[in-house]
């Protein structure tokens, strides 16, 4: 999901299953390089904008996606 683009057209609450912070810790801890844009919160992107995440089950298996991308065994 891209949170500047939703801003922009103003669509409000951005709920989010896992976030760019997670993502980074979850590379760093696979020893996969960084992602190549600067991973920023939301609220940096749209200030003020109500933020729900992430979702914790949710976040979870967006993590083994990465894990299974990255061929990390869980």
């Amino acid at each position: 999901m891209c949170a500047a683009a939703h801003g922009w057209v103003g669509l409000g609450r951005i709920v989010y299953a896992s976030s760019s912070a997670q993502l980074v810790s979850w590379l760093e801890a696979m020893g996969v390089a960084p992602p190549p844009v600067r991973p920023l919160p939301i609220q940096q992107l749209v200030p003020g904008i109500d933020v729900q995440g992430p979702v914790l089950k949710l976040a979870e298996k967006v993590h083994g996606l990465h894990r299974r991308l990255h061929g990390v065994e869980s």
